[in-house]
């Protein structure tokens, strides 16, 4: 057993010398055998280990016995441990989710504040061989995609699971051999979670009727499948950063004129990383809410969104595809008017028109200095511009000389310089001479069609919502 989880521990390398481990401890068979293989593993290892146990205040008098079995076994083995009680049945109340899901949850909230209150790197839990056959199963009734199918890694972040090659008779026959005496969870006997009736009716079941391991058979292709995906996913990583176009804390911009051409799996991989860049996990997440972001791109109308889990959205815009939650506002497609001077322009893609008026200038020019930003309403030297300007959205090769700026350079920029996010700046009208922006209307105007005092003429336009 010992050589088998060292075995483990150095293909995957779960555990650098020197290390310090927390190791998850229920009382029960497998994380009591994990307990002491590792503590077996110290000194070869140069490891310190510290165990955590979470009474859930579920069984009464039973989940007492099991915190005083494991003081007892870590006092015998001098290993320090912390205790904490949660009453799981009020958490999940609270949150309005399952028993195993609240337990887990608080679980591993207390495993990683034991961690980063004793510095140590690595998490060890009691997953075994047979717990990732119930797995897949598990992942297969609920329509999983390859994924699901490679069940549990060996190592995700801080958790590590040295038992996944070993299976449970093993780890019962360790216990046995070693005189551990673990106790027995009382739920684990009844059909009553998922789980349970996966592993005390299902498997059971398949194994009579056709006479196989079907455990054995599903941990076999886990491991198969493990080395396949990881190939499948650094080209859908490579790919992925191709076509993301922009990324910040709220959302993230794929390119959808890279995006399209991918196959359709890479597709998948490429919303399900999003995802998970934007969230830190896949929680919630499942093969019918990628379909319906690929639904959205394939056949909804720009502008168009879906809801995902975690509060997250999906936008359709002209370009792009963008998944994030600070993603409101109805992308468009492109437009221009010409600007009737003097007159009113109405463009119908925005809701919105441009009223032009042309005066002369007064006496000084201090009064058009006071609209030079945000304002709706501003002025521009009209001799300058009377051979016809444009309303319209941005397209490639457009430049801006923001006012009182020292140069002229790429619309793109400026965008970026102001933290103007990508999906919304399709959506920004501008006042444009050629490919000389003349005003990003809500923002600034350009300091080239500013009235100054050699202006005789000035226009005035006045941005309005219809």
């Amino acid at each position: 057993m010992v050589e088998k989880v060292l075995d483990t521990i150095n293909k995957h390398h779960l555990i650098e010398n020197g290390e310090s481990v927390v190791v998850g401890v229920s009382g029960g068979p497998d994380s009591v055998c994990l307990l002491h293989v590792l503590y077996r593993l110290r000194e070869k290892l140069h490891i310190k280990l510290y165990a955590v146990h979470i009474n859930h205040m579920l069984r009464g008098k039973e989940s007492e016995g099991d915190e005083k079995y494991v003081k007892e076994l870590c006092e015998k083995l001098e290993i320090p441990a912390h205790f904490f009680s949660i009453d799981v049945r009020d958490l999940a109340s609270k949150k309005g989710i399952s028993l195993e899901e609240a337990g887990r949850e608080a679980r591993y909230r207390k495993f990683e504040e034991v961690a980063e209150d004793t510095g140590a790197s690595k998490i060890a839990v009691a997953h075994n061989r047979n717990d990732q056959a119930e797995t897949v199963l598990m992942n297969i009734i609920r329509g999983s995609g390859l994924d699901g199918l490679k069940g549990i890694g060996y190592i995700r972040g801080k958790i590590i699971r040295p038992l996944l090659d070993v299976p449970r008779e093993d780890i019962e026959n360790y216990c046995r051999r070693h005189s551990l005496n673990p106790r027995t969870d009382s739920t684990n006997l009844v059909s009553i979670y998922t789980r349970n009736k996966i592993r005390l009716d299902l498997i059971p079941s398949i194994d009579k009727m056709f006479d196989i391991d079907i455990q054995d058979s599903l941990w076999r292709m886990s491991v198969l499948l493990k080395d396949d995906l990881d190939y499948i996913d650094e080209n859908a990583t490579r790919l992925y950063h191709e076509c993301l176009a922009e990324k910040n804390k709220d959302s993230i911009t794929i390119d959808a004129g890279i995006f399209q051409g991918y196959h359709i799996a890479i597709k998948r991989r490429i919303i399900r990383s999003a995802i998970r860049n934007l969230t830190g996990n896949l929680k919630g997440v499942e093969s019918v809410h990628i379909e319906k972001v690929l639904q959205l791109w394939e056949g909804g109308r720009t502008g168009a969104q879906v809801h995902l889990p975690g509060g997250l959205k999906a936008l359709k815009s002209y370009n792009h595809l963008i998944i994030g939650t600070d993603i409101d506002g109805v992308a468009i497609g492109p437009f221009c008017r010409e600007i009737n001077i003097p007159g009113v322009t109405l463009v119908p893609e925005i809701g919105a028109g441009v009223k032009a008026f042309i005066e002369k200038k007064s006496s000084g020019i201090e009064q058009y200095g006071n609209m030079r930003y945000n304002s709706l309403v501003q002025h521009f030297d009209y001799d300058i511009l009377k051979m016809g300007i444009n309303i319209r959205n941005r397209k490639d090769g457009d430049v801006f000389k923001p006012y009182k700026s020292n140069g002229t350079r790429k619309l793109k920029e400026y965008f970026i310089d102001n933290k103007i996010p990508r999906h919304k700046r399709d959506n920004i009208p501008l006042i444009a001479l050629g490919n000389e922006i003349v005003w990003v209307v809500g923002y600034k105007i350009s300091d080239k069609f500013k009235v100054t005092e050699n202006t005789k003429t000035v226009l005035k336009l006045i941005y309005f919502l219809t």
